[in-house]
């Protein structure tokens, strides 16, 4: 039978001790500086952590003169998090002294272009601002873009279904929306352009186009139609390019 070692009470308790006392006196040290650390979950780089650094020291610029204990953390992370870039903030402190923010930034979709200005869209809806630190590499929405409303959505949504279909992301670099509402994507390869319509059914919709290019156009020769339309309920029509007229020499 094995015997079990039974820690003394008094040694738990004194261990319990040394930690409290550990951190009240790292609590009681003071602030040796303010450290960023960002999360970019595999997307381009929109922020930097100077960046971030210099708006906490901005809006709190006697933390440095503060004991550790003495800094508002959650503060801290509220000022981190006004940065356009970041989507959520936490804030701690080091072994070493410092104040840390552990920030995440937003995951940009798409990027608009249109005339109330240019901007992304990121995962989950929301606008980001264009970065001075850097541009993220992403499909393109262009054309008649309300700033907000349902012209908008439908944008964000074609584009979220995109940035999730690991098949059809690479295929496609640009999406335009014309004075009716109506969707369409410039693919990368081909002198054509997809029309889609509306976002419903998009299952459907790219379920037959992806069956038009894997079928039809290796027959027909890439540069054969000069629009595919998927816009109407299974169906996929193809708009031939019109052939140039000769000019006569004579």
């Amino acid at each position: 039978m094995k015997r079990v070692k039974i820690v003394p009470v008094c040694v738990v308790l004194l261990l319990a001790a040394l930690v409290v006392a550990a951190n009240w006196w790292r609590g009681g040290s003071q602030v040796r500086g303010v450290r960023v650390d960002i999360d970019y979950g595999g997307s381009d780089t929109l922020v930097v952590p100077r960046q971030v650094e210099d708006l906490i020291m901005q809006q709190m610029p006697d933390i440095t003169s503060k004991r550790l204990r003495d800094v508002d953390l959650e503060q801290v992370a509220r000022v981190a998090v006004a940065s356009p870039w970041l989507c959520r903030c936490e804030a701690g402190t080091s072994i070493g002294g410092e104040v840390v923010v552990h920030g995440v930034q937003h995951r940009p979709i798409v990027r608009v272009c249109s005339r109330s200005g240019e901007y992304y869209l990121d995962d989950k809806g929301y606008r980001v601002p264009v970065s001075p630190y850097g541009s993220a590499d992403l499909i393109v929405a262009s054309g008649n873009i309300p700033p907000k409303g349902e012209g908008l959505r439908q944008v964000w949504t074609l584009a979220r279904y995109l940035d999730g279909h690991e098949r059809l992301a690479p295929l496609f670099d640009q999406i335009y929306r014309d004075a009716e509402g109506d969707l369409f994507l410039t693919p990368k390869l081909g002198n054509h352009v997809v029309q889609i319509g509306k976002v419903d059914d998009l299952d459907s919709k790219f379920v037959n186009l992806l069956a038009f290019y894997t079928r039809a156009l290796p027959q027909a020769g890439w540069e054969t139609y000069n629009q595919i339309s998927v816009k109407y309920h299974e169906q996929v029509v193809g708009t031939r390019r019109q052939p140039r007229n000769r000019v006569s020499a004579e």
